[in-house]
């Protein structure tokens, strides 16, 4: 089941992408490979949510595995539709309304993906907690789109607020 998820955000992706406008994207699409990357590396040990094997374990052999597929295909397709459809005008409501709407997108996929056995939530994480972090993290990608700089500013500072509400301890990343 994890390999179809690429598939249909590729195939939804021809509708809804402007490819066309990849290499303006291209920077916040690996703003969001790092970011998963990292979040990959940082909590292997300590994870608060993990993407679990379903019925495909002779193609993706390892938890890695699953990981570096979704960092390399759904995440990055997910974040050039999202860019592709940003709202031009940048009032308040308008952004708003659109994070909510992804936000709430990503946490119905998570939803069904936590019904089938696809993810698994660890340490005090929950779909609430998912649900804040989805919002945070569209609203990352938008600020990244714009300010760059002030996004990595706003990741670093979000990524100690969660290292230490889930206590996690420095000695992990030994």
């Amino acid at each position: 089941m994890q390999i179809i998820y690429p598939i249909i955000f590729f195939l939804l992706s021809l509708k809804w992408a402007k490819w066309k406008n990849f290499l303006l994207y291209y920077p916040t699409v690996l703003f969001m490979i790092v970011g998963n990357l990292l979040y990959s590396f940082l909590f292997k040990d300590y994870p608060l949510w993990r993407f679990e094997h379903t019925f495909e374990k002779n193609v993706l052999p390892t938890r890695m595995s699953i990981d570096l597929l979704k960092t390399f295909t759904s995440f990055p397709i997910l974040t050039i539709i999202y860019l592709s459809n940003l709202p031009e005008k940048e009032t308040f409501k308008k952004y708003g309304i659109y994070i909510l709407s992804w936000s709430i997108l990503f946490g119905s996929i998570e939803y069904v993906s936590k019904q089938l056995g696809m993810i698994t939530y660890h340490h005090g994480w929950n779909m609430g907690w998912s649900l804040i972090f989805d919002s945070c993290m569209f609203s990352l990608l938008a600020v990244h789109y714009k300010r760059p700089i002030i996004a990595w500013i706003i990741s670093i500072i979000f990524i100690l607020f969660l290292w230490n509400t889930f206590d996690i301890h420095f000695e992990l990343l030994k």
